[in-house]
């Protein structure tokens, strides 16, 4: 990519990520990243048709990407692993900043809601992956239903990240994940 449009992409995409976590949706305005990055509007709309897209962008630029475990890996370490790189990119600054704003933006904005479903199915694949061979394994039950032990393992992060009510740090994964599979498998270092 030529590094001209290189520079312009992230300073749109850096200026509406700005604009969305200081003001909130309804200040990514098209004028606003124009006023904000410096970019000319008939640039931004040469990558982008909308506003929409533009917040596509920037969902895309600042998700997190789980990393599929190792094969190899301990069932058990993988599942831990995977779970302190959610909570890693909770505690990355920069998603954190634009996690709410998703949140919003999901039920409201078509593209966005497109967007969030991607990247959830992403996170879902891996974590899915992950709890199937777990059943297979003999770690957990065969009849456990991997959407719902997703939702039993990210909840609690998620939760403690959005009300910062616990400190969401490695202990605190590590304690999750260890009730997790108290309550549904053995619990094994």
């Amino acid at each position: 990519m030529d590094p001209r449009v290189s520079r312009s992409r992230s300073a749109v995409v850096r200026a509406a990520t700005e604009l969305l976590v200081d003001g909130g949706p309804n200040a990514v305005t098209v004028d606003a990243i124009v006023a904000r990055s410096g970019v000319a509007k008939s640039t931004i709309y040469r990558h982008w048709e909308s506003r929409d897209e533009i917040l596509v962008s920037v969902i895309e630029s600042c998700a997190p990407q789980l990393p599929d475990p190792a094969p190899d890996a301990d069932v058990v370490d993988a599942l831990r692993e995977m779970a302190h790189a959610f909570a890693d990119a909770l505690n990355d600054p920069e998603w954190a900043r634009v996690v709410p704003a998703l949140l919003m933006l999901k039920y409201h904005e078509a593209g966005i809601a497109a967007a969030n479903a991607k990247l959830e199915h992403q996170q879902d694949m891996v974590m899915v992956t992950l709890l199937q061979r777990a059943a297979d394994e003999g770690v957990l039950p065969d009849d456990l239903d991997p959407h719902e032990a997703t939702a039993l393992i990210v909840g609690p992060l998620m939760f403690a990240h959005l009300t910062e009510s616990v400190r969401l740090d490695r202990a605190f994964v590590d304690r999750t994940v260890d009730h997790f599979l108290a309550a549904y498998g053995a619990a094994r270092r």
